[in-house]
């Protein structure tokens, strides 16, 4: 991700903390600058690995992690059983992700046309849809005819 974009995430980030009166600290500014210098899904383990020596608390991690949801610059993703992963959403077309149950590799896909259903079928039922996540659980042609899965997946770390 470009320094600018980063420095836009930085920015939305700090008028969020000012709308909460919130401290913006050098420990949270380290953290989003270490989510958003990489394209890849992570846990706040992952995080806690990347910040080693920064000296910030696990306590802050996670903290830091609910309120960036909270002013959308990351999200919370179920991609790994028991397991709470985030990815960015600023910056980013809303997707979905295929998880295949045989070589356990995560896919992204454009669900837009699914979003366009859940939309019509919440407004058919008398709701207003807010937001939608989904997990396609599905198994892996290749892998089960030849053995192997050549697919490329998107990163975790």
């Amino acid at each position: 991700m470009s320094v600018e974009h980063i420095e836009q995430a930085l920015e939305i980030f700090r008028r969020y903390l000012r709308s909460e009166d919130l401290k913006i600290t050098r420990q949270r500014e380290i953290l989003l600058r270490r989510i958003f210098e990489e394209e890849v899904h992570f846990s706040a383990e992952d995080l806690e690995d990347r910040v080693k020596g920064d000296g910030i608390s696990k306590a802050t991690i996670y903290r830091t992690l609910q309120l960036l949801c909270e002013c959308e610059l990351i999200t919370e993703v179920a991609l790994v059983e028991n397991r709470r992963m985030y990815e960015h959403t600023y910056g980013h077309e809303p997707h979905d992700h295929i998880v295949c149950v045989d070589c356990h590799k995560v896919f992204e896909f454009d669900g837009s046309a699914l979003a366009r259903i859940e939309g019509e079928i919440a407004q058919s039922l008398g709701f207003a849809p807010v937001g939608h996540r989904l997990r396609l659980e599905a198994t892996c042609e290749a892998l089960r005819k030849t053995g192997k899965c050549n697919r490329e997946a998107i990163k975790l770390i």
